[in-house]
Parts: C-alpha cells; structure tokens; sequence
C-alpha cells in the first residue's frame, strides 16, 4: 500500500448551480414536468446502478417528486413495464441516452445514484460541479463516496438495495430548500478540487518524485 497512490479522476468545467430560468428551459426541453421536484438517474446498467430499487422508493415519496432516468440498456423493456406495474408512468421519464448530459443536469434538483457497484461514478462528480446535491451510495459501493461527508456535500446510502433507505434519503434532502442549496454549493466546492488540470498537476508530481528530472 505505500508503493501506491490513487488518483481519482476530473471534470472539465465546473458551471456551478443554475438560474430557475434555466431549470425551467432545461425541463421544456427535455419534455419533463416544468413544476415539482426533479430526480435524476443516469445509468446504462439499469439494475447494478440501482434503478429497481429507485423505482420502488417513488412511492414511498410525495406526488410531485418525478424522476428522469437517463441511459439505454438491455433492461430497458422490464424497467418501462416494472414502471407500469408500479402506476408510476406520469412520474418516471425514460430519456434514453444524451450526447450532452448539461439539460439533464439543469433540469433536475437531485441525483441519485443507489449503485451497487461503481468503481468511481463520474456521474456523481459531473453533477457535482453542476451544483446538484448528490444521493449516492456509501463507499463500499462507490468508490467517490469515500471522497464525501455524508450531510455535507452528499447524503450517502448504507443500504442501497433498500427502497425505504433511498425515499428516506431523498425525503431528508428535499424537506428543506435551504439544506437543498447549501449541499449544492458544498458539491461545487468539491468538483473545483477535482478539475482535470488539477488532476494532470497530481499526475506530474508523482512522475516527478518517481523518477525526477536532471538538472
């Protein structure tokens, strides 16, 4: 372990939360319900990202809480009719994949990422530097959660497999707007830390004690 160093990776650009005037475009766009609160989930593996469960935590959570689920996958057919059998089909919207994640993002007041098993989960960190505060799943499930403070910059789910866990986590979230913009803002704050030139300036210090340049 002390031969070791892990560097975790970066985003380009860090946009920071956005107007309401371009929550409200960003909802046009995508044809999402313009009020209520948004959830986002993106995911091509719709079961080992935890959709199941998500889906089982919207009833549990109140009416005007909608989900937009971005991502095209083999299990899309059993998650559309698992949608129907849950009388969710006004609440979940199925986007299918997007070459520009930036409206999903913008349209959405919170990701939620129940995964089972991410060894990173860029996902999070692109919301991040979005502003959007993040529900992801703990460290032993997700290698960036081991990076955030659970009520500071994210709130961070020890049982991602439980759909009580993850409506109670969102619940938590969303009862209060003000605890909404400051895990926002804390999220920012994170993804400025982890910004690609940040990332290459780690990778050149470890060349550099590895193997340093001659004089």
């Amino acid at each position: 372990r002390s031969a070791m160093q892990v560097i975790t990776p970066g985003v380009s650009d860090v946009p920071g939360p956005c107007s309401a005037g371009v929550k409200h475009a960003a909802r046009t766009q995508l044809k999402l319900p313009v009020d209520g609160r948004g959830l986002l989930f993106v995911g091509n593996d719709f079961r080992k990202k935890g959709l199941p469960a998500l889906l089982e935590a919207m009833i549990q959570l109140p009416a005007d809480v909608w989900l937009g689920v971005v991502g095209e996958g083999e299990q899309g057919g059993a998650m559309c009719r698992r949608v129907a059998e849950l009388k969710l089909g006004k609440r979940v919207h199925f986007l299918g994949a997007l070459s520009d994640m930036s409206a999903a993002y913008q349209a959405a007041d919170c990701l939620v990422h129940p995964t089972l098993e991410d060894t990173y989960a860029m996902v999070v960190l692109e919301a991040m530097a979005q502003g959007l505060p993040v529900v992801v799943s703990a460290a032993k499930y997700c290698g960036i959660s081991a990076e955030l403070q659970d009520g500071v910059n994210a709130v961070l789910l020890e049982d991602p497999k439980s759909a009580t866990a993850i409506s109670n986590a969102v619940l938590r979230l969303l009862a209060d707007d003000a605890a909404v913009s400051t895990m926002g803002r804390n999220a920012t704050e994170f993804a400025v830390l982890h910004t690609w030139p940040q990332v290459a300036a780690i990778h050149e210090a470890l060349y550099e004690r590895v193997a340093p340049a001659h004089k």
